[in-house]
């Protein structure tokens, strides 16, 4: 298992630059199996002829979530399924891919933008110069798999490094610097242990107000905190299976799109106890949970009340991921100018 290294997400930038411009999220969409433009609409038509309370609409909203982007994960392509892109940066990162991918750009471009989120606000960071440098495979229903991605800062002046490995003990492969250090932030105290990506942050789009986790149907979900269990399967339509929890400190946190429910109203729950199972229930495109927390009507975003951590790769990885990292950048670097 990756070791964890502490980071709070106040001592970086305070709540992190997780804007993503809203262009790169409504592209994200089109990651879905089939997505098109017009079911880009359509999907947004039906959200809005959904009715439910005011009280009810936050947590009902259309999960336009990009988890089933990655529908079948591709490990074990061949050498020769990998595409290198090497790109300069003109305007926003989808509009760089368009072209330097096609006809894959809008899937890279997502992907892409999930990992750079950490280090670059994508709408205000990005200088026209900035190289870019991918290695990525295609997967089915014209989805990427993201094998390493060197992004050159100027606004940092840095480079971004990110390669896929699946660290010994891990269920799913996640993305490390060179130094090992895991490159997506983990919640401390998540309400998953294992997931296979972060696809929502809530920034990422309007009206949004959770963070949602890509993680395979049945996997189980505990309480990060003591509390009770206020209600469940509330708005089932947009929710589906759902569990809603009152900590100890007035917050609430509600999880959604559960297979399986584990607790009923009334219930007091302890930290770490299993409360639910994982599913792709209400309006959902793609196993995931969305988790999302609130105190009164405000939106408290995850990353601030939890904090978050690094984790970096145990030494007995490290001859592994080495190896992975050598063969990409040996790809990466025959594509790339003198």
């Amino acid at each position: 298992m990756a070791l964890y290294r502490s980071r709070s997400s106040r001592s970086r930038s305070i709540a992190l630059p997780l804007s993503v411009s809203l262009n790169v999220l409504l592209i994200a969409v089109l990651l879905w199996p089939g997505g098109e433009s017009s079911e880009v609409a359509q999907v947004a038509a039906k959200a809005e002829s959904v009715e439910v309370t005011e009280a009810e609409k936050i947590d009902g909203e259309v999960e336009a979530t990009e988890a089933a982007e990655a529908a079948a994960p591709i490990d074990d392509a061949q050498d020769d399924d990998h595409q290198v892109t090497v790109a300069t940066i003109r305007g926003s990162i989808p509009q760089t891919m368009a072209e330097a991918a096609a006809p894959f750009g809008d899937n890279v471009s997502a992907t892409m933008s999930r990992l750079l989120v950490w280090d670059l606000d994508l709408r205000r960071d990005l200088r026209a110069g900035d190289k870019v440098e991918t290695t990525w495979v295609p997967g089915t229903s014209d989805g990427v798999v993201i094998k390493a991605l060197r992004f050159h800062s100027q606004k940092l002046n840095r480079t971004i490094e990110a390669y896929r490995f699946q660290a010994a003990g891990d269920a799913y492969p996640s993305y490390w610097a060179p130094d090992g250090t895991e490159v997506p932030h983990r919640l401390r105290n998540s309400p998953l242990d294992e997931y296979e990506q972060v696809t929502s942050l809530l920034r990422d789009r309007p009206n949004h107000h959770g963070m949602d986790f890509k993680v395979d149907v049945g996997t189980p979900i505990t309480t990060p905190f003591d509390g009770v269990v206020t209600r469940i399967n509330w708005n089932t339509a947009g929710n589906g299976n759902c569990v809603e929890i009152r900590h100890q400190d007035g917050v609430l946190a509600k999880h959604l799109h559960l297979s399986e429910t584990k607790v009923r109203p009334g219930d007091r729950v302890r930290a770490g106890q299993v409360i639910a199972l994982s599913g792709n229930t209400g309006r959902s495109t793609g196993p995931h949970l969305h988790y999302q927390l609130n105190q009164g009507s405000r939106v408290i975003d995850p990353i601030d009340y939890h904090g978050t951590d690094q984790r970096t790769l145990p030494e007995s990885d490290r001859a592994a991921f080495e190896q992975v990292v050598a063969a990409a950048q040996a790809r990466l670097d025959a594509h790339s100018e003198p």
